[in-house]
């Protein structure tokens, strides 16, 4: 090795050195001092909460956990969607019927997923073009749920201990048309 290459090499570990250093002092900061305190009283329940108020379907929906359902919140959403989203959206774009329906606005379900890939607690959330709470043609609505809480559209999560999941659709609407299902 040439002392251009020794000097080189020097100068990469000394940097791989330093970048490990401020790596690790920026996460301990993080742990002891730049976490925000959660405000309990006002935020009192955690991401994904269903209200037992607000759930439009649970009759014989039993969960498979006390433990906080597991939640995901991408787009691709790996372990929920059985066979992956396209799939989900084509079997959308292939039985909805928007026939008759001018509704613009956003249609959001949400709902947990148990062990054994049953539905449940499913909570519906109609809103307009400014997301504001509004009403949404009951039979758009209904045929949208209904397409969506099939079962052969999500998957459980395998795993030794078992845990619910939850999960939540936007269907974004235009004159009564699925343009967009988020996330």
């Amino acid at each position: 090795m040439t002392k251009n290459g020794i000097l080189r090499f020097g100068l990469y570990v000394l940097f791989g050195i330093v970048l490990l250093g401020v790596s690790g002092f920026g996460l301990l900061y993080y742990q002891l001092k730049g976490k925000f305190e959660i405000d309990a009283e006002k935020y009192p329940h955690h991401i994904g909460y269903l209200s037992p108020e607000n759930r439009d379907f649970s009759e014989d929906f039993q969960r498979c956990s006390d433990q906080l359902p597991i939640g995901f919140y991408h787009s691709t959403a790996p372990h929920i969607y059985k066979n992956g989203k396209p799939t989900f959206k084509r079997h959308i774009d292939n039985n909805y019927k928007s026939t008759g329906f001018s509704d613009t606005g956003y249609l959001n379900l949400r709902f947990l997923i148990d062990c054994e890939g049953d539905l449940g607690d499913l909570e519906v959330n109609e809103l307009n073009a400014d997301l504001e709470l509004t009403d949404l043609s009951d039979g758009m609505v209904d045929q949208l749920v209904a397409l969506t809480m099939q079962s052969t559209n999500w998957a459980s999560l395998e795993k030794k201990e078992p845990r619910d999941l939850y999960m939540y659709i936007i269907f974004k609407l235009e004159n009564g048309k699925v343009v967009e299902i988020l996330p």
